[in-house]
Protein backbone atom coordinates (compact mmCIF):
# COMPACT_ATOMS: atom_id res chain seq x y z
CA UNK A 1 0.00 0.00 0.00
CA UNK A 2 1.31 3.33 -1.19
CA UNK A 3 2.37 5.56 1.29
CA UNK A 4 -0.87 8.90 1.94
CA UNK A 5 0.86 11.83 1.30
CA UNK A 6 0.20 14.91 3.67
CA UNK A 7 1.07 18.00 1.94
CA UNK A 8 3.75 20.02 3.71
CA UNK A 9 2.15 23.26 3.21
CA UNK A 10 -1.30 22.13 4.93
CA UNK A 11 0.72 20.51 7.65
CA UNK A 12 2.47 24.15 8.17
CA UNK A 13 -0.90 26.21 8.31
CA UNK A 14 -2.76 23.64 10.34
CA UNK A 15 0.46 23.62 12.74
CA UNK A 16 0.26 27.75 12.85
CA UNK A 17 -3.55 26.99 13.67
CA UNK A 18 -3.23 24.27 15.88
CA UNK A 19 -0.53 26.33 18.03
CA UNK A 20 -3.41 29.28 18.29
CA UNK A 21 -6.59 28.08 18.99
CA UNK A 22 -5.99 26.67 22.91
CA UNK A 23 -7.04 23.45 22.27
CA UNK A 24 -11.03 24.65 20.22
CA UNK A 25 -10.21 21.76 17.75
CA UNK A 26 -10.45 17.97 17.52
CA UNK A 27 -9.86 17.00 14.72
CA UNK A 28 -7.74 18.55 11.76
CA UNK A 29 -7.99 17.05 8.29
CA UNK A 30 -6.00 17.21 4.74
CA UNK A 31 -8.86 17.93 1.81
CA UNK A 32 -12.00 17.38 2.14
CA UNK A 33 -13.76 14.00 3.86
CA UNK A 34 -16.78 12.98 3.12
CA UNK A 35 -17.44 12.02 7.11
CA UNK A 36 -15.86 13.56 10.45
CA UNK A 37 -17.16 11.58 13.76
CA UNK A 38 -18.74 13.93 15.96
CA UNK A 39 -15.77 12.72 18.34
CA UNK A 40 -13.82 15.08 16.19
CA UNK A 41 -15.94 18.22 16.16
CA UNK A 42 -15.15 21.00 15.90
CA UNK A 43 -12.72 20.22 13.23
CA UNK A 44 -10.61 21.72 10.85
CA UNK A 45 -10.92 20.83 7.03
CA UNK A 46 -7.66 22.65 4.88
CA UNK A 47 -7.76 22.05 1.41
CA UNK A 48 -6.15 23.65 -1.78
CA UNK A 49 -8.54 24.72 -4.40
CA UNK A 50 -6.10 26.24 -6.99
CA UNK A 51 -2.48 26.49 -7.54
CA UNK A 52 -0.72 28.81 -9.44
CA UNK A 53 3.36 29.15 -10.45
CA UNK A 54 5.25 32.01 -12.33
CA UNK A 55 8.58 33.39 -12.39
CA UNK A 56 9.55 35.59 -9.74
CA UNK A 57 13.27 36.52 -9.99
CA UNK A 58 15.27 35.07 -13.07
CA UNK A 59 16.23 32.02 -10.54
CA UNK A 60 13.43 31.72 -8.72
CA UNK A 61 9.02 30.46 -9.08
CA UNK A 62 6.36 31.91 -7.17
CA UNK A 63 3.61 29.41 -5.87
CA UNK A 64 0.73 31.01 -5.14
CA UNK A 65 -2.19 28.83 -3.50
CA UNK A 66 -5.78 29.57 -2.56
CA UNK A 67 -6.18 27.40 0.02
CA UNK A 68 -10.01 26.38 1.68
CA UNK A 69 -10.19 26.29 5.28
CA UNK A 70 -13.57 24.67 7.03
CA UNK A 71 -14.68 25.12 9.98
CA UNK A 72 -17.26 22.20 10.91
CA UNK A 73 -19.04 22.86 14.50
CA UNK A 74 -21.75 20.24 16.09
CA UNK A 75 -24.93 22.03 16.98
CA UNK A 76 -26.70 19.13 19.36
CA UNK A 77 -25.65 21.05 22.18
CA UNK A 78 -27.16 24.30 20.92
CA UNK A 79 -30.47 22.86 19.24
CA UNK A 80 -32.87 22.75 22.71
CA UNK A 81 -31.70 26.16 23.46
CA UNK A 82 -34.65 28.13 22.53
CA UNK A 83 -32.83 31.71 22.41
CA UNK A 84 -30.72 30.30 19.38
CA UNK A 85 -32.58 31.45 15.82
CA UNK A 86 -30.17 29.25 14.12
CA UNK A 87 -28.61 26.45 16.20
CA UNK A 88 -24.45 26.90 16.46
CA UNK A 89 -24.05 29.67 13.72
CA UNK A 90 -22.89 31.73 17.09
CA UNK A 91 -19.92 29.13 18.03
CA UNK A 92 -18.85 28.82 14.42
CA UNK A 93 -19.13 32.77 14.18
CA UNK A 94 -16.70 33.39 17.45
CA UNK A 95 -14.62 30.57 15.78
CA UNK A 96 -13.96 32.03 12.68
CA UNK A 97 -14.38 35.55 13.26
CA UNK A 98 -14.57 36.09 16.74
CA UNK A 99 -14.54 39.98 18.03
CA UNK A 100 -14.17 41.64 21.55
CA UNK A 101 -17.14 43.15 22.19
CA UNK A 102 -15.95 46.73 23.52
CA UNK A 103 -13.54 47.04 20.48
CA UNK A 104 -15.21 44.87 17.77
CA UNK A 105 -11.00 43.44 16.95
CA UNK A 106 -11.09 40.20 16.13
CA UNK A 107 -10.39 37.77 18.76
CA UNK A 108 -6.22 36.76 19.36
CA UNK A 109 -7.68 32.86 18.34
CA UNK A 110 -9.97 33.49 15.66
CA UNK A 111 -9.20 32.25 12.79
CA UNK A 112 -9.56 35.27 10.36
CA UNK A 113 -7.24 37.31 13.09
CA UNK A 114 -4.39 34.22 12.98
CA UNK A 115 -4.76 34.46 9.14
CA UNK A 116 -3.79 38.32 9.13
CA UNK A 117 -1.22 38.10 11.92
CA UNK A 118 0.67 35.12 11.47
CA UNK A 119 2.32 36.39 7.90
CA UNK A 120 5.46 34.87 7.80
CA UNK A 121 4.34 30.74 8.41
CA UNK A 122 7.47 29.45 7.86
CA UNK A 123 11.01 32.01 7.39
CA UNK A 124 12.96 28.96 6.02
CA UNK A 125 11.37 28.66 3.06
CA UNK A 126 9.10 32.04 2.64
CA UNK A 127 5.66 30.58 3.08
CA UNK A 128 3.37 33.36 3.49
CA UNK A 129 -0.24 34.39 3.85
CA UNK A 130 -1.17 36.69 0.94
CA UNK A 131 -2.40 39.94 3.16
CA UNK A 132 -2.76 41.79 -0.30
CA UNK A 133 -5.93 39.56 -1.56
CA UNK A 134 -9.25 39.53 0.53
CA UNK A 135 -9.32 36.50 3.16
CA UNK A 136 -13.00 35.63 2.78
CA UNK A 137 -15.37 34.43 5.18
CA UNK A 138 -18.20 31.95 3.40
CA UNK A 139 -21.11 31.06 5.79
CA UNK A 140 -23.27 29.36 3.14
CA UNK A 141 -24.15 27.17 6.18
CA UNK A 142 -24.51 23.11 5.51
CA UNK A 143 -26.13 21.01 7.65
CA UNK A 144 -25.66 17.05 7.32
CA UNK A 145 -23.28 17.35 4.73
CA UNK A 146 -20.48 15.14 6.60
CA UNK A 147 -22.74 12.25 7.34
CA UNK A 148 -24.55 9.29 6.10
CA UNK A 149 -27.80 10.05 5.02
CA UNK A 150 -27.76 13.55 5.42
CA UNK A 151 -28.40 13.04 9.26
CA UNK A 152 -25.88 14.67 10.99
CA UNK A 153 -25.65 17.84 13.22
CA UNK A 154 -23.19 20.15 12.40
CA UNK A 155 -23.12 23.14 10.30
CA UNK A 156 -20.00 24.60 8.49
CA UNK A 157 -17.87 27.94 7.59
CA UNK A 158 -15.39 28.60 4.97
CA UNK A 159 -12.64 30.98 5.47
CA UNK A 160 -10.63 31.47 1.64
CA UNK A 161 -7.19 33.08 1.69
CA UNK A 162 -3.96 32.93 -0.44
CA UNK A 163 -0.40 30.87 0.14
CA UNK A 164 2.24 32.11 -1.30
CA UNK A 165 5.96 30.00 -1.53
CA UNK A 166 8.93 30.98 -3.61
CA UNK A 167 10.74 28.09 -4.72
CA UNK A 168 14.18 27.88 -6.47
CA UNK A 169 14.69 26.46 -10.04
Amino acid sequence: MAEIYNDPIIKKYIQLIEAKTDGIFRGYYQGDPIRIPSSKLPAIVLSKAQTRIGPLTNAEDEHGMAMILSVVVDIRDEISDDTQIAPGVARLYDIMEGREEATYKLKANSLLNILRTSILVDATYNLRTDLSSITQADYGLTIGKRSQEGNGYAVEGQIEFIAYYTQLR
